[in-house]
């Protein structure tokens, strides 16, 4: 059945009720729609609801099909990059903080959390899906490091999740390097667990959720709890992050005057 949301903004994203999973998908690219406070709050708002349900065991995020890829990303901050009018700048804060909130927000949801995704990525989103409990991806996808190239730090919490997941060599190994990761491996380091074909893709991630929906509630929400507590200090982290890029683009726009 579709759940109800007040406003829900169909073009960006829908959502049904799939027996005890609720699954969330993704129509647009969410980057460009995290500074239109309308669309942020309908997002933000059901994400609350989605938390607050009892009923609701598991939560399926399934990513937009077209998903942003490396030229893309870098297309996006170009804009940025190449003006440092007021009105620029404002909009990147706005965006940094609608990102943060998301970010947090996802993190924090009470059910357990799958995301599926497929495509060329930019570690933003691959950042996007290490703020949920398990992930899938198709055997095509490639995360896609544009920051070297760009010439901007990491946004999105990647440092942290990485770090976390890997360690902090290796972290920065990848970081530094400005090299793609496929799905080979992003499996030998976790950062997915279950790669599928791309046709199977919403088949197998439902078929996972349902998996993790007939396990115990309580000690799925109590382990779900517990890592959690391990990485508490995210939302200040992704303030740091905030202050690390704007310092290095104003620096930028500095450098090019």
């Amino acid at each position: 059945m579709t759940r109800p949301i007040p406003e829900n903004d169909t073009d960006l994203f829908t959502c049904e009720r799939v027996e005890d999973v609720e699954v969330l998908t993704f129509h647009k690219h969410l980057l460009y729609h995290l500074t239109d406070l309308a669309a942020k709050t309908r997002i933000l708002d059901y994400l609350d609801s989605v938390s607050k349900d009892p009923s609701i065991r598991v939560f399926l995020l399934m990513a937009a099909p077209k998903r942003l890829d490396k030229e893309a990303y870098i297309a996006f901050y170009r804009q940025y990059l190449d003006t440092a009018t007021v009105a620029g700048q404002t909009q990147l804060k706005r965006l940094y903080n609608g990102l943060n909130q998301f970010i947090l927000k996802l993190h924090g949801i009470n059910p357990f959390v799958v995301h599926a995704g497929s495509g060329d990525t930019a570690f933003l989103f691959m950042n996007i899906s290490l703020a949920c409990d398990y992930r899938i991806a198709s055997e095509e996808t490639l995360f896609e490091n544009p920051t070297m190239e760009l010439g901007l730090p990491p946004k999105g919490g990647g440092v942290f999740f990485l770090s976390h997941l890997l360690g902090p060599a290796k972290c920065a190994e990848i970081l530094y390097s400005g090299r793609d990761i496929d799905m080979e491996e992003a499996m030998r380091l976790n950062l997915v667990q279950r790669v599928v074909k791309r046709e199977a893709l919403r088949t197998s991630a439902l078929e996972t959720a349902h998996a993790f929906a007939h396990k115990s509630p309580l000690a799925l929400f109590g382990t779900k709890k517990l890592l959690g507590y391990a990485m508490k200090d995210l939302g200040e982290f992704l303030e740091y992050e905030n202050k690390i890029l704007e310092t290095t683009l104003r620096r930028h726009h500095l450098s090019n005057t």
